[in-house]
């Protein structure tokens, strides 16, 4: 199961872009200017842990999801955030106080979505 999820994809659809970086303080110049990004997400393995790189042209950032543990991420929005790392129903999951994210394979497609300040956004990416 873990090693579906190991692999390059890149964004093919976005649900509540806008409303959600708004919600989470982005400016809107910066929204414009991602708004039709194709982010590159790859992840790959590394014993416990998944390494999850975020690729886009301004900015390329790594987080390390260490199943089991507390762990330190970079939201989208460039925030530190503490989160617990777990495998749940398929789905990789990742919640702290005001901060979740649930990765899962549908269709061999990576569906991504990400809650941050009560604000909600999904992204679907294919692999290539």
């Amino acid at each position: 199961m873990a090693a579906s999820f190991v692999g390059r994809f890149v964004v093919a659809s976005k649900e509540n872009f806008d409303e959600f970086m708004k919600g989470v303080g982005v400016p809107e110049e910066y929204i414009a200017m991602s708004r039709d990004v194709k982010v590159i997400t790859d992840i790959s393995k590394d014993g416990d842990a998944f390494v999850i790189q975020r690729i886009r042209p301004q900015k390329t950032t790594s987080n390390r999801l260490v199943l089991g543990e507390e762990c330190e991420i970079e939201t989208i929005k460039g925030d530190k955030v503490k989160v617990l790392a777990s495998l749940d129903g398929g789905k990789i999951v990742a919640k702290g106080d005001n901060y979740s994210v649930a990765l899962e394979m549908v269709g061999g497609d990576l569906k991504e979505t990400i809650t941050y300040k009560g604000h909600t956004m999904t992204r679907v990416s294919k692999k290539e």
